[in-house]
């Protein structure tokens, strides 16, 4: 019938499996990533003492009564007044989360244009959103300007321009952002690897055990269309698992800043990731016999790979043995994406490009890889 005919012909019979036991195989999906999200979703409205450097080159009377006012409603830890050098390295050697450097100038009149208040801050916090806030509003009060924004690795300056001595930190998220929104980014992700864990790799072995394997393998359907339509349908559970997550998402609150256009590039990632994740499963499932193994074998790639991709924490904070698995795990490269569409509320092209570059190879590899093992492994 040919490749396509069969690919397709096979996946509708993988998506009426999956329809009879539509209801447990949704809730299996979404239930563990519904359980930390009402756990962890709400963190960052709760945590308080962000630890901030404070370098008063001012050192007048309203200068010091800003700092007091930084402090007063405890969201701020004020570290110290220090010089700026140190400042910076604190900064950048994850001692603080956020420097406010106050110019002689202070405070200057709003209206003026050049700044007279500069805040550096990291990505490393999950409550950073508020303290950037009570920054600016402190600021508000002795009419500084302090122009505390998100632009894109930089913060602050003479109307988005960064001063000669501020350092590029790459922000995951800032002022818009909360933890809510960054956690719902790597949950996605979650239910997309996952989601793939349950499909086709599982049902190679389902099929394998009632032996309709063996009976599809002396047909003339080729091998690829099986492996094919198995990671299709992998792909397509993982999405419907997605799509319902972002359902789950908006009841929480969390909104997606690029709207309806953001929730379609969301799926295109989730569907180009999916099938490489799917590629993995399956190949996996044709190394092994028992759904026991396979599950602890799944489970053993994929958790870390997940844990990897910055899903609780920004990839900077995590372990320096750790980031370079970071930096090779496709997973990452989904997430990231997810978060410039979920956060940001736009897409750069660069990171765009890359992004789907990354992802489009796994998947190409992934599955060359699972049509050769399953091809040589199963018959």
């Amino acid at each position: 019938m040919g490749l396509l005919n069969d690919t397709m012909t096979l996946y509708k019979r993988e998506m009426l499996i999956f329809k009879a036991n539509l209801r447990t195989n949704l809730i299996r999906s979404i239930m563990f990533p519904l359980i930390i999200l009402l756990i962890f979703g709400s963190l960052g409205s709760s945590v308080k003492g962000v630890p901030v450097d404070v370098v008063n080159y001012a050192s007048n009377p309203i200068s010091v009564q800003f700092i007091n006012t930084l402090q007063q409603q405890n969201v701020i830890a004020v570290k110290g007044i220090t010089t700026e050098t140190q400042a910076l390295n604190d900064l950048s050697t994850g001692k603080v989360d956020v420097v406010v450097v106050i110019l002689p100038g202070f405070p200057a009149s709003s209206s003026e244009s050049t700044p007279s208040l500069y805040v550096y801050y990291s990505n490393n916090y999950v409550n950073l959103g508020s303290s950037l806030q009570q920054i600016g509003s402190a600021a508000a009060i002795y009419g500084a300007r302090s122009n505390v924004a998100l632009q894109q690795g930089f913060v602050l300056g003479n109307n988005g321009v960064p001063p000669q001595s501020t350092i590029s930190l790459n922000p995951t998220y800032g002022a818009q952002g909360n933890y809510s929104t960054f956690l719902a980014g790597g949950i996605i992700g979650m239910v997309v690897v996952f989601g793939t864990m349950f499909g086709g790799g599982m049902s190679i072995i389902t099929d394998r055990q009632l032996g309709n394997l063996k009976a599809f393998l002396i047909t003339p359907v080729e091998r690829t269309s099986l492996v094919l339509s198995k990671m299709l349908s992998g792909t397509t559970q993982a999405l419907i698992s997605g799509i319902m997550l972002i359902g789950i998402i908006y009841l929480f609150g969390i909104q997606i800043a690029m709207g309806a256009v953001g929730v379609l590039w969301i799926l295109l990632l989730s569907a180009v990731a999916a099938f490489g994740f799917s590629g993995i499963t399956t190949t996996l499932a044709s190394r092994v016999n028992k759904i026991e193994v396979y599950a602890i074998a799944a489970q053993t790639i994929t958790m870390p790979l997940w844990f990897a991709s910055g899903a609780f924490s920004p990839t900077s904070a995590l372990p320096s043995w750790l980031q370079p698995l970071s930096v090779v795990d496709p997973l990452t490269y989904m997430t990231v994406g997810i978060r410039d569409i979920m956060i940001n509320g736009y897409y750069p092209l660069a990171t765009m490009g890359l992004d789907f570059a990354i992802l489009i190879g796994f998947a190409i590899v992934a599955t060359i890889i699972s049509i050769k093992v399953f091809s040589t492994r199963v018959g």
